[in-house]
């Protein structure tokens, strides 16, 4: 793997540094270095000059950032690059569209809308690649470039510490250095899809929607059709799981089956030198995680967990804010799932199968709130009710609580039984909350015991015998209707402001999956050590509902 050199002076470029470090890029010192990256703000002094000037001569130099900006007009590095700047325009959000010679560069960044000043070129040389450009004022203009015939790069983007701490810039960043350097992705990971068609489907979508991903084998117990989404040549089916998972046509493992068999899928894909991923939760107890952690550790193989929620609107609204500090600090966080609803009787619903209520339908809610709150679980308490529902073996209605060393507490309740209104997710904050609509889809159907949609799509309350008078029914409606697309902050002055939720293009987890195994992109946030304690939580939580709620410790 080729390693740059790193000139800069900027106070956010540590985390450019740190990624590129993990991607296996660098940073290095400038006589080992493949090429230079500059990032600088102020006119180069002389020893960076005579860096530069050095290095030109035998490596690749790339200026990103405020560096173009910085140089003194008639600069040879002007000249050399073939972009002549123009006028800088103000910031804003920016929509980056792929140029003639940059999909390699723009691959699996869909999301990425940098708000951020740039420069407008006034002339680019013939020879210059185009790699991204931005439509504006009814044109479109490059913002990062490549010459090979002097063998240096532009990118105009990355002034100020927001864009430089931005994930998908950094690896956007990494993209164009391999580009310029001729690193070429690996063929696509070709990847064999076993469990049960009510979660294979998410993954065969995602599969077919990622680039860099191919879905080669198909082991879902289901018929001979496809899913109506597949796309392109349709995987193989496979009725015997052993066979998938010892197929040497694959690279990777998807294991999305009942539960209680991951821990034996996900080890046998791992011992026949599979990469594997398991849809959350990973397993029913950490010493099961801990053992499929050592063995992919042993035989350096990937072991991701798919993390079913992160990439949903309204939780990712619900981060944002509370992330930039939006109601100060967390203190209370409730997340609901449920409605009023007679279970199908699935595997899904049987506790032995499925690790019980909690585990099938609250493990998101505990990665959620894990992920907001950045504090060790003192201890955990869960609560369940059976009065209702007789014919399967799961709760009625469950409840967890956890309490956080600083003291802030969350509760995520799943339930059959709730007729009311309840709100998806609740954040009470040291200066506001956070409320996500009431209105929510679970499981994918929507359900909510207080509303409902009616013929023309739009939502209101349900009227029993006691409702209120039609003017105080229209007013519920009309609230309802307005919160239930949006995030909903209150602060302590009263102040009510909606939040819309931005839609998400595909899926995050399945991207940066594909980014690591064919591009050697660190997975980071995916692995064991952040799925673990999400299995800890869950099953201190069946040790507490089996000791009437006694607080026990998440290990």
């Amino acid at each position: 793997m080729p390693r740059i050199h790193l000139v800069s002076n900027l106070a956010g470029v540590n985390a450019l540094g740190d990624h590129l470090r993990a991607a296996g890029l660098g940073p290095t010192s400038a006589r080992s270095a493949d090429a230079l990256l500059v990032l600088i703000d102020r006119p180069l002094d002389h020893v960076e000059q005579e860096l530069l000037d050095r290095a030109r001569q035998t490596v690749p130099v790339l200026l990103a950032g405020p560096t173009m900006r910085a140089l003194p007009p008639g600069s040879p590095l002007i000249e050399a690059s073939g972009f002549i700047p123009g006028r800088t325009t103000a910031p804003y959000d920016l929509r980056l569209t792929v140029g003639p010679q940059g999909g390699a560069v723009m691959a699996r960044s869909a999301d990425f809308r940098p708000r951020e000043s740039w420069i407008i070129p006034d002339k680019i040389a013939d020879d210059v690649e185009r790699l991204l450009l931005v439509r504006h004022e009814m044109g479109e203009h490059p913002v990062c470039t490549w010459r090979p015939s002097t063998g240096l790069g532009i990118l105009t983007l990355g002034t100020g510490p927001a864009v430089l701490a931005d994930p998908a810039y950094q690896r956007l960043v990494g993209r164009w250095l391999r580009h310029c350097l001729g690193v070429l992705d690996a063929a696509p990971a070709r990847v064999g899809l076993l469990g049960t068609p009510d979660i294979t489907g998410t993954h065969h979508s995602a599969v077919d929607a990622t680039e860099g991903l191919e879905l080669a084998a198909l082991c879902d117990g289901g018929a001979g059709r496809l899913p109506a989404h597949a796309a392109g040549r349709p995987p193989r089916r496979v009725d015997d799981p052993d066979d998938l998972v010892n197929d040497p046509d694959l690279g990777v493992v998807i294991v999305a089956t009942p539960t209680h068999t991951r821990l034996e899928w996900a080890g046998r894909a791992l011992e026949a030198g599979k990469h594997v991923v398991v849809h959350a939760p990973l397993c029913l107890s950490t010493p099961d995680a801990d053992q499929l952690a050592e063995l992919a550790e042993a035989r350096s193989l990937v072991l991701a967990v798919y993390p079913e929620g992160r990439d949903d609107p309204g939780y990712r609204a619900v981060r944002a804010a509370v992330h930039r500090g939006a109601v100060g600090e967390p203190l209370r966080l409730d997340a609901h799932r449920g409605g009023f609803r007679r279970p199908a009787g699935t595997w899904h619903d049987d506790e032995r199968i499925s690790g019980g209520q909690l585990h099938d339908r609250g493990s998101a809610c505990v990665d959620q709130i894990l992920a907001l709150v950045d504090e060790p679980v003192e201890w955990v308490s869960a609560s369940t009710v059976k009065r209702v529902w007789h014919h399967v073996s799961n709760a009625d209605h469950s409840r967890l609580l956890l309490r956080f060393a600083s003291g802030a507490e969350a509760q995520v309740t799943v339930s059959d039984l709730t007729v009311a209104r309840r709100p998806r997710f609740e954040v009470l904050g040291s200066t506001g909350s956070l409320i996500l609509d009431g209105a929510f889809r679970d499981g994918g159907a929507f359900r909510d015991g207080g509303a409902f949609r009616d013929g023309e799509g739009k939502l209101v309350p349900r009227l029993g015998r006691h409702a209120g008078r039609r003017s105080e029914v229209e007013a519920e409606a009309e609230i309802l209707e307005a919160e239930a697309g949006s995030l909903v902050l209150i602060t302590h002055d009263g102040v009510r402001s909606h939040i819309p939720l931005a839609p998400t293009s595909g899926s995050t987890f399945h991207r940066d999956l594909a980014d690591c195994l064919v591009s050697g992109w660190p997975l980071s946030g995916y692995g064991v050590q952040t799925a673990r304690p999400v299995v800890a939580v869950l099953e201190a939580a069946v040790r507490s509902a089996a000791a009437g709620g006694a607080q026990v410790a998440a290990l």
